[in-house]
C-alpha cells in the first residue's frame, strides 16, 4: 500500500512553481528534477527519519541508507533515486508500520506544517526544499509522537 507518493503532489509543485519562477513556456530538465524534490520534500524528511531511526524496510538500501544518515542524500533524493517516488508500507520496518501509518495520516501533515521551513511559516508547502533546521524542528515533533506510541503500546 502506497503512504505517499510524490507523483500525487506533482502537479501542485509545477503550477506553484510555474507561478512563483514566472514559468509561461515548458520546463527544462533542471526545473523539472527541482519541481520533483519540491513535490517530494514533506516524504522526503518522513523517510529521512525512518532511516535516522533504522526503522526503514527490511530490503532498504544499506548504501543508500548510510549516506542519508551521513548527510550525503537527502530524504527526498532517496525518494526519488531510491524508491522512485514512491513511499510504500514495505519501505517501512514492520514493527513500526502501525505508528508510520496513523502518525502519517493524522499528525504529521500538521507537524510539518508548523515547522517548516523553520525560517518563514508562510511558505506554501511546495515552495522550499528543507535544511538541516526544519528537519530537526520537525524531528522534535516525530520523536514525541513516536514516544507516545510506544508507552500507549506498552500499556
Amino acid at each position: 500500500m502506497a503512504i505517499d507518493r510524490a507523483d500525487w503532489h506533482w502537479e501542485s509543485a509545477a503550477k506553484l512553481y510555474k507561478e512563483t519562477h514566472n514559468i509561461s513556456g515548458e520546463f527544462s530538465q533542471k526545473q523539472i528534477n527541482d519541481i520533483w524534490l519540491l513535490a517530494s520534500n514533506h516524504i522526503g524528511l518522513f523517510i529521512k527519519w525512518i532511516i535516522d531511526n533504522n526503522l526503514q524496510g527490511e530490503n532498504a538500501d544499506g548504501q543508500a541508507c548510510q549516506k542519508v544518515r551521513d548527510g550525503l542524500m537527502t530524504g527526498s533524493e532517496y525518494l526519488i533515486l531510491v524508491l522512485d517516488g514512491k513511499f510504500w508500507d514495505e519501505d517501512v520496518n514492520s514493527n513500526v508500520l502501525e505508528f508510520v501509518t496513523e502518525y502519517y495520516e493524522k499528525e504529521f501533515f500538521k507537524d510539518y506544517g508548523e515547522t517548516c521551513p523553520c525560517n518563514d511559516i508562510n511558505a506554501p508547502c511546495y515552495s522550499f526544499i528543507s535544511g538541516v533546521n526544519d528537519y530537526n524542528a520537525l524531528k522534535i515533533r516525530i520523536d514525541a509522537a513516536y514516544k507516545k506510541y510506544i508507552e500507549k503500546d506498552k500499556q
